[in-house]
């Protein structure tokens, strides 16, 4: 009786540790008995506890620099429109003023637009609302599609989009989700890329998988940036004029991680090469 009731005290010991978010692990013994297992459960379930405490903590600390990372996008095309509306406002304004503060009003309008889209889609994408659904079709229909809406761009800055690839290859993907993530490739070169040069993709495939790599001849990235460049708001240490906010790559890896599949980055002389590797 007496053993059983200080067994009974042990467990009441761990217990009140594991209520008060304290480890049950320093009381609990190393015995074959049916207590000793009940004791070494609770300290499962305390180690779980604190697992689970600490992934609340990191998705809490990350949306708190989520939100903070989306008001500082936020807060210069707001500034910026706020400024241009109070010129508006003044009197003595020409009509040719009046018509470059409201083009100004526009394009901070439009960077708004286009950040709470992104926003939204990178939100839908983490949390797995947006379902990616594979079909196999023709890879070579879904790469025109990304070089169709990249082309006005791209025209705009005599540069020329040239595609090698095996006209029948047919793999399992969803068609506008990888089209997205194609022509944000190819807007992200478009942009860090020199008047009158080449994007190349090429397209190679075997039996694991398929690799749609994007080539251009602009900026490129700094050894060591191969990785950074995926994360979120990430931009490179090259850029300095050019307008941009690191989301395009990092939606790009979210909807091909969705596929099952990952992205490799190579610095090269001039360019960059980026490449998505998809189940073949």
């Amino acid at each position: 009786m007496f053993q059983r009731k200080k067994e009974m005290e042990v467990l009441s010991q761990a217990l009140e540790k594991l209520i008060s978010g304290e480890s049950a692990d320093q009381i609990l013994r190393d015995e074959d008995t049916l207590p000793s297992k009940v004791e070494h459960q609770i300290l499962r379930l305390s180690d779980k506890i604190r697992g689970q405490e600490a992934q609340l903590t990191k998705d809490r600390d990350e949306i708190k620099g989520l939100i903070s990372e989306i008001a500082h996008q936020l807060r210069n095309p707001l500034a910026n429109m706020e400024g241009y509306l109070q010129l508006l406002e003044e009197e003595g304004n020409s009509r040719e003023q009046e018509l470059s503060y409201i083009e100004a009003i526009a394009a901070s309008e439009k960077r708004i637009r286009f950040l709470t889209e992104s926003f939204i889609k990178m939100a839908r994408l983490e949390s797995r609302i947006i379902q990616i659904k594979k079909e196999a079709a023709p890879l070579k229909d879904t790469l025109l599609k990304s070089i169709l809406q990249a082309e006005a761009g791209a025209e705009e800055k005599g540069i020329m989009i040239r595609l090698q690839m095996d006209e029948n290859l047919q793999i399992a993907h969803d068609v506008n989700w990888l089209s997205e993530a194609v022509f944000n490739l190819l807007d992200n070169s478009i942009k860090y890329s020199s008047p009158n040069s080449y994007i190349d993709i090429e397209v190679r495939c075997n039996e694991m998988f398929a690799e749609i790599s994007v080539r251009d001849f602009g900026m490129g990235i700094e050894k060591g940036e191969e990785n950074l460049i995926f994360k979120r708001f990430y931009r490179g240490k090259k850029i300095t004029n050019q307008e941009g906010f690191g989301l395009g790559l990092y939606l790009t890896r979210e909807i091909v991680l969705q596929h099952q599949g990952f992205m490799k980055a190579s610095a090269l002389e001039q360019g960059v090469r980026i490449s998505v590797f998809l189940p073949a």
